[in-house]
């Protein structure tokens, strides 16, 4: 975590995600230390050296390992906090702008489409603009409903990042897109996961055709 203090607006999507880190490390050290029990009970069960100089090659192994996933979940919990200060930049550097939310029910592993529609201020008849609601990390649920929310962001320009707050209070983290770029991206996705599938097809089919 970096040192500058929190936005209050923001610290329910902090401790969110201080909860995230805090599981994902429990999991880790539960992993590796039940892995190891169960490689220690096997070894000295058996008595075998074979066994144990096993469990010496796998301690050693390991000790990367942990050492690499420890430094993955630092360098998450950093990239997550660094989103939540650019967060709180945008809350004190610009004023709220009034817009009406419309899900356009486009959901995604790279987020949730939304349409904005300015209700007040120069852009008022420009949009709509899209948005990503949650690119990076399921900080909050977007509304399902059409509803209208309180929007920071420095310019609405594709690739801006934003903050809105809904009626209820909870914080939306996202991002500007472009409808054209955001389908594009949906296509080649979409390409890309059936070459795979085709992939993993004729794989499986030749291996099934030898046995």
């Amino acid at each position: 975590m970096t040192d500058v203090p929190l936005h209050p607006s923001l610290r329910k999507l902090g401790a969110r995600q201080h909860r995230l880190m805090l599981m994902l490390s429990m999991l880790l050290f539960l992993t590796i230390s039940g892995g190891m029990i169960a490689m220690m009970a096997i070894t000295f069960s058996g008595g075998d050296l074979f066994n144990l100089l096993l469990l010496g090659v796998i301690g050693l192994v390991m000790m990367p390992v942990v050492a690499l996933l420890s430094w993955l979940l630092r360098y998450l919990d950093r990239w997550l906090s660094r989103h939540l200060d650019r967060a709180g930049q945008l809350l004190l550097e610009n004023k709220p702008l009034t817009v009406r939310l419309v899900p356009t029910g486009s959901n995604s592993k790279t987020g949730t489409l939304v349409a904005l529609h300015p209700m007040v201020g120069k852009q008022e008849h420009a949009g709509p603009f899209y948005a990503l609601i949650n690119p990076s990390f399921r900080w909050s649920s977007p509304p399902r409903q059409e509803t209208t929310v309180e929007l920071y962001c420095q310019e609405l320009k594709p690739d801006n990042e934003l903050v809105a707050f809904q009626p209820d209070g909870n914080a939306l983290l996202g991002k500007v897109v472009t409808l054209e770029a955001y389908q594009r991206q949906m296509r080649l996705t979409k390409m890309i996961q059936i070459i795979l599938l085709a992939l993993l097809a004729a794989i499986f089919g030749v291996l099934a055709s030898r046995i």
